[in-house]
C-alpha cells in the first residue's frame, strides 16, 4: 500500500502500536449462536480480514447486559464461554501481528423487545407508542451502577481473552449515545444536564475498566458527530465537548462513525465535517473515522484532513483483504458483492439474510 495508511500508529499513552494505520470497522452481521457464543464462521471471516493486512481489528458489536439486545446472532461477552472464543479471536490476530479489539454494545433505547423479553431502558422513560411499543424504562441509579458494572466486567473478560483492547459504542442511538444526547437523556440529576453530567456514565465506565487492567489495554469510545436520519439531539459542538472530557479522562482514542467522512458540516456550511472535528481536538486524542471509505486513496485524503486512522467498513464486506490488494495495486472487488463471493469470505446466510437489507450491498 504506498499510501500513508500504511504507516505503523503508536497510542501514546497505552504503549502500544499497530502496524498500519488501516482498521477493519465493527460491522455487524448476525453471524453469532445462540445466546451470544461467537461462531466459526465469525472467525474464518476475522482471520481472513487479519491475513488481509488490517493493522486493527475491531470485532462487531458485542452485549454486556441482558436486555441490551439489538439483532439476532449478535455476540455477547457475559460469561468464561463467551470470553473463551474471543480468545480465539486474539490468537487470530496475533498470528497476523494485528491488535485485536472488541466493541462493547447495550442498545439502549434501541434494544428490540422480543429478543430480550422486556421493554428497553434508557437514561429517561419513553411513552409507549411509536418507535417503542412497550415504551421506554428509565435507569435508576442502582440501574446505571450495574450497567457501568457490566461494561468493565465485559472489558476485563476481553483483557483475560487476550484482546488489546476495547471500544465502547456510544453512538447511533445506542444506550451510551441515548446518556450523551440531551433530547433523549431529560434527567436532573447527576446523570444528566450539563455535557459533564451527560458523559459521566462513560468516564465511570472508562474508570472502572482502568482499575481493574494494565494501562497498555487501549479503550475507545465510538461517537455519531451529528443528528442523522430520524435521530434528532447530536449536536457537532457537544459531541465534541464530550470528546475533549474523554480526552481527560483516559481516553485512548475516539472513533467518529461519519456515514459520510467527506461530508460537510450540517451546522456550519461549507466546512469539511472532519476537517472541523480535527482541528477542535487539536491534536488532544488520536482521531479513527469510518464511513464511506472505499480505497487507499480515500485513506489518504482522510489522513490528509485530519484522521489519525482509517476504519474500513463496506468495502471491506467483500474485500478482506483490503489492505493488501492496495498494497500490490490491484483492483478492489467493488459492491454490490454476489452472494456466493461472500460465502466463499465466510458469511454464512444469516449474514446474508442480514446484508439483504443493506441498500447496494448485494447483487
Amino acid at each position: 500500500m504506498q499510501s500513508s495508511l500504511s504507516q505503523p500508529w503508536l497510542f501514546p499513552d497505552a504503549g502500544i502500536r499497530a502496524k498500519n494505520r488501516a482498521v477493519l470497522a465493527p460491522l455487524t452481521h448476525n453471524m453469532s449462536l445462540e445466546g451470544g457464543l461467537v461462531s466459526d464462521n465469525e472467525l474464518i471471516w476475522l482471520e481472513k480480514a487479519a491475513a488481509g493486512g488490517f493493522g486493527t481489528l475491531i470485532a462487531a458489536a458485542t452485549l454486556v447486559a441482558d436486555g441490551g439486545r439489538c439483532w439476532p446472532g449478535q455476540p455477547a461477552l457475559l460469561n468464561e464461554q463467551h470470553q473463551a472464543r474471543f480468545a480465539e479471536f486474539a490468537r487470530i490476530a496475533a498470528g497476523h501481528g494485528a491488535l485485536a479489539l472488541v466493541q462493547l454494545h447495550h442498545g439502549g433505547v434501541r434494544a428490540i423487545p422480543g429478543l430480550n423479553g422486556r421493554s428497553p431502558v434508557g437514561p429517561s422513560a419513553i411513552p409507549a407508542g411509536g418507535r417503542y411499543p412497550l415504551g421506554v424504562e428509565a435507569l435508576t441509579d442502582e440501574g446505571i451502577e450495574a450497567m457501568i458494572a457490566a461494561f468493565a466486567d465485559a472489558a476485563v473478560r476481553a483483557y483475560g481473552a487476550g484482546l488489546h483492547g476495547v471500544e465502547l459504542h456510544a453512538a447511533h442511538h445506542f444506550l451510551l449515545c441515548n446518556f450523551l444526547n440531551p433530547e433523549v437523556n431529560q434527567r436532573s440529576d447527576k446523570w444528566g444536564g450539563s455535557a459533564a453530567n451527560r458523559a459521566r456514565i462513560l468516564l465511570e465506565i472508562i474508570g472502572a475498566i482502568r482499575a481493574r487492567v494494565p494501562r497498555s489495554f487501549l479503550i475507545g469510545v465510538r461517537l455519531s458527530p451529528e443528528s442523522y436520519a430520524n435521530v434528532q439531539g447530536i449536536k457537532l459542538m457537544n459531541q465534541l465537548e464530550i470528546t475533549r472530557l474523554l480526552a481527560a479522562g483516559g481516553l485512548d482514542y475516539v472513533h467518529f462513525s461519519m456515514g459520510d467522512s467527506f461530508k460537510q458540516a450540517d451546522e456550519f456550511v461549507g466546512e469539511s465535517l472532519l476537517a472541523l472535528i480535527a482541528s477542535q481536538l487539536g491534536g488532544k486524542l488520536p482521531l479513527m473515522v469510518a464511513g464511506k471509505v472505499q480505497n487507499a486513496r480515500d485513506g489518504d485524503a482522510l489522513l490528509g484532513l485530519g484522521a489519525d486512522l482509517v476504519a474500513v467498513g463496506s468495502a471491506a464486506i467483500g474485500n478482506p483483504d483490503w489492505v493488501k490488494r492496495q498494497s500490490a495495486g490491484q483492483q478492489l472487488i467493488p459492491a454490490p458483492f454476489s452472494e456466493q463471493w461472500l460465502l466463499e469470505q465466510g458469511f454464512n446466510e444469516r449474514a446474508l439474510d442480514y446484508f439483504r437489507t443493506v441498500p447496494g450491498l448485494l447483487l
